[in-house]
């Protein structure tokens, strides 16, 4: 039995009624072990976000139908409570205050972009809840209530651009959205480049609305590099390749963001997208059976689903891994279930390949694959590039079992690579 709290997308009532409603269940849900998600339904980030609660209501129905989770005694079912975040960042400091004091959430999962994850993760942690960020982030978040089930760009972006470096040459062009996680993504590929014998010949970031590129387009043909690194995001940047196409920018282009997330590879015609590299942690061209019993098993749930993206898996893996660390602690209470998620908590059958929380990271270890998009648009599987580990924050001294810092470090803090960053 799946215990799904009705939501604003699947009614359409507006989301006042639908937190009246919410605010009106009684103190016996908390016979259920509550998880609270918060993603962009609506609005800019829709077609990245939608498919990632898709996982999230996959993985409770799984839980669910096999009885449930042992805890404080008994035998408990998740009940999932989603809202919209409209892809509006203030909504999102609202909607997590909802999930912490109306709905009493055991966890909360929330967040697209690095601003919408800030706004609920603050709200969260401050309140001493779990929280869990299922998607792409900068990698270096240390704090004792947080949790990444996605992969950071040391486990993307690094092995990814040392290969396109080998295979193309090493001259490249950084373009992305101007925000917090496309400047961090920024400064992994100085990194990248600084290790592996790369050289930037342009870094520029652009807000979100930005449709209009043909400027750009033309500088970066004028600077002829060997490959382009992007990180566009939304529907106003994704034209940026249709535009390209038809100004005949045939350069390689290398992203961790596009097809991974937005599937542009499904919505755009071919061939605007061709000789586009990515390195997801999961698509649902990943071979292996996990990878097409996860597919099968979204589409049962979902037949429409146009693709089936990184953050579907990374949503159904992040309540798996909780569901694990409930039945490890044998209860919900919050500490209890941190020491069980410290001391390492795998999902074997995740539909990437197997996948490991570090508990001394609070990110996990799982498996990058570098695909390259055809003419036709169909991807072809370049290289598995294999497990990879979220060794950034122990390479820097970071062991979030004995201290956690309680703030966000990234790739400058990092000693050994200053000379990158001058």
């Amino acid at each position: 039995m799946t215990i799904l709290t009705t939501s604003a997308r699947a009614l359409r009532l507006p989301a006042a009624i639908i937190g009246l409603a919410l605010m009106a269940l009684p103190a016996a849900a908390k016979d259920q072990i509550i998880l609270c998600a918060v993603d962009d339904l609506s609005g800019d980030f829709s077609i990245m976000s939608t498919p990632k609660t898709y996982g999230y209501e996959l993985a409770v129905k799984e839980i669910n139908d096999a009885g449930g989770i042992e805890v404080d005694g008994g035998k408990k079912l998740i009940k999932l409570v989603q809202y919209d975040g409209q892809s509006d960042v203030a909504r999102y400091q609202q909607m997590a205050q909802r999930c912490v004091f109306d709905d009493e959430a055991d966890v909360v999962m929330a967040g697209y972009t690095g601003a919408e994850r800030e706004a609920a993760r603050q709200e969260v942690v401050r309140n001493k809840v779990i929280f869990w960020h299922n998607n792409q982030g900068e990698g270096g978040i240390a704090d004792h209530y947080s949790f990444f089930s996605g992969p950071t760009p040391e486990q993307q972006v690094v092995p990814a651009i040392k290969q396109m470096i080998e295979t193309l040459g090493p001259r490249m062009v950084f373009i992305g959205a101007d925000y917090n996680f496309c400047r961090a993504i920024g400064q992994w590929v100085r990194a990248a480049a600084g290790l592996h014998g790369g050289k930037i010949e342009m870094e520029e970031y652009f807000p979100f609305g930005v449709s209009q590129w043909q400027a750009t387009i033309d500088k970066i043909q004028g600077i002829k590099p060997d490959f382009q690194v992007h990180c566009l995001v939304g529907a106003a940047h994704a034209q940026f390749y249709q535009q390209a196409a038809a100004a005949g920018l045939k350069t390689p282009a290398w992203s961790n963001v596009t097809i991974s997330d937005g599937y542009e590879h499904k919505r755009f015609a071919p061939p605007s997208l061709a000789n586009m590299y990515v390195p997801p942690a999961y698509i649902e061209d990943v071979p292996g059976a996990a990878s097409e019993e996860f597919v099968k098993k979204i589409r049962a749930l979902h037949p429409d689903i146009p693709y089936v993206n990184e953050h579907a898996a990374f949503g159904y893996v992040a309540v798996k891994a909780m569901a694990a660390a409930w039945a490890k602690a044998e209860t919900t209470e919050t500490e209890a279930v941190i020491q069980a998620l410290e001391g390492d908590i795998s999902v074997p059958d995740a539909p990437g390949g197997p996948w490991t929380l570090r508990g001394t990271q609070h990110h996990a270890a799982m498996n990058t694959y570098l695909f390259k998009v055809k003419d036709d648009h169909s991807l072809e599987l370049i290289k598995d590039l294999g497990l990879t580990e979220p060794a950034f924050l122990k390479d820097i001294g970071i062991d979030m079992t004995k201290e956690a810092p309680g703030r966000a470090f990234l790739p400058p803090d990092n000693a050994a690579w200053a000379a990158f960053f001058k």
